[in-house]
């Protein structure tokens, strides 16, 4: 496989995966309100393997951003991408350490601030990464 080629799947994958990303993160805060607000309870083990695996996905999203850039010269709209796309892959990283070391509970708040910023970063993120 070629680099065009290369290019020519990874592309679209990095398109709807910040889709998918930005879906997760709004059903996520969603669901963090739900728990934590309404239902004044705490961090449950599969909200916290979800929000893992967000931070997995964005951290997948960085590296095929980067193979684009570094190996194939692909070049997004505006620079400032770059930016977005290192604080999506940071954002949940923070707000996941706030959440495993907060002393007092419920500490669902730092998961739905978490979310509701990695939503706003993708969307600006989305924004700048395609001419259009």
């Amino acid at each position: 496989m070629n680099l065009g080629q290369l290019y020519l799947v990874l592309q679209p994958l990095h398109y709807w995966i910040s889709r998918a990303g930005l879906a997760a993160a709004v059903a996520l805060a969603l669901v963090g309100i739900y728990i934590g607000i309404i239902r004044k309870g705490d961090v449950t083990r599969w909200f916290r393997r979800a929000t893992y695996t967000v931070a997995g996905v964005m951290a997948l999203q960085a590296l095929i951003g980067a193979i684009m850039y570094f190996l194939i010269g692909a070049r997004p709209y505006d620079e400032v991408h770059l930016i977005y796309g290192l604080a999506a892959v940071l954002t949940l990283p923070f707000f996941i350490f706030v959440e495993v070391t907060a002393r007092k509970r419920p500490a669902m708040g730092s998961y739905i601030w978490g979310f509701f910023i990695l939503a706003g970063v993708l969307i600006r993120s989305i924004m700048t990464g395609a001419a259009g």
